[in-house]
């Protein structure tokens, strides 16, 4: 009958150490698991959405890194970086906003990917017969262009009529003054403006017809891509611009009817 207590006292030892096994076990299965998904956030100038969200895809399709844009004129991108200082990459829409970003000490490294060639859309079958820049002071158009303030497309269409002596007579009678290129583009497709400037790159061929302007007048700019200094994630932020700016990069752009950057014609 001794033999009892004690047989009774190891059971209760055994199923003691059971239960602390268990509850063992259970903690480390339940502990969360560190995720290796990195993202990373990209100033990006709305008139490359096109082509840069194709390239994000991709990107991700290949190393797992998820590309977060936020799109808008390169000037407003410009002082949102400067509020927040947040982020990873800014990709404007010429090279002065990266410069500017660097003189405030927000960019690490750059990129030349292509070109933003400035030209003139009109309406489909150019009914107004437009041929040059000096048409777009005529009163007997409607003449939208970007605000000077706020995408490259309109600090570029500023400079050029500058340059011709135009700006302010196009200033006074423009239409309207938009805050992004892609919507001047709309305003042509849509027929609520007779013309405008735009990039080459954003020509759609079945809602309107092109007017060049000469190189001697034009402002050609570079699309660059800038690391910031302040990215959580600068040897991502530097792989994700190095891949924008490659072959294989380059090669969707051309696709959106991009000049692929350096090309001799444009370097003066």
């Amino acid at each position: 009958m001794k033999s009892f207590p004690i047989l009774v006292a190891l059971l209760l030892v055994v199923g003691a150490s059971c239960a602390i096994c268990g509850c063992t076990t259970e903690q480390t299965s339940t502990t969360p698991q560190v995720s290796e998904d990195k993202e990373l956030m990209v100033y990006c100038g709305a008139g490359i959405r096109g082509p840069m969200e194709e390239i994000a895809a991709l990107y991700e399709n290949e190393t797992g890194t998820l590309i977060e844009f936020t799109f808008g004129g390169s000037a407003q991108l410009l002082s949102q970086i400067e509020l927040v200082e947040q982020g990873d990459l800014y990709m404007p829409g010429a090279t002065a906003y990266i410069e500017k970003a660097d003189e405030k000490g927000y960019v690490s490294t750059t990129e030349k990917v292509v070109y933003h060639i400035p030209v003139i859309a009109v309406a489909k079958g150019n009914p107004k017969n437009v041929t040059c820049i000096e048409d777009l002071a005529r009163d007997d158009l409607t003449v939208v262009i970007g605000d000077p303030t706020g995408p490259a497309i309109g600090k570029t269409t500023k400079k050029i009529l500058n340059g011709s002596g135009l700006w302010e007579q196009v200033d006074q009678n423009a239409a309207a003054k938009r805050a992004t290129v892609n919507e001047l583009v709309v305003d042509v497709c849509m027929g609520t403006a007779d013309a405008t400037v735009i990039w080459y790159d954003l020509y759609v061929p079945d809602k309107m017809d092109l007017v060049e302007i000469p190189q001697d007048q034009n402002d050609i700019k570079v699309i660059p891509i800038g690391t910031l200094s302040f990215s959580e994630n600068p040897v991502e932020a530097q792989k994700f611009a190095d891949f924008v700016a490659s072959d294989e990069g380059k090669a969707i752009f051309a696709e959106h009817g991009y000049v692929i950057y350096p090309d001799p014609k444009y370097e003066s």
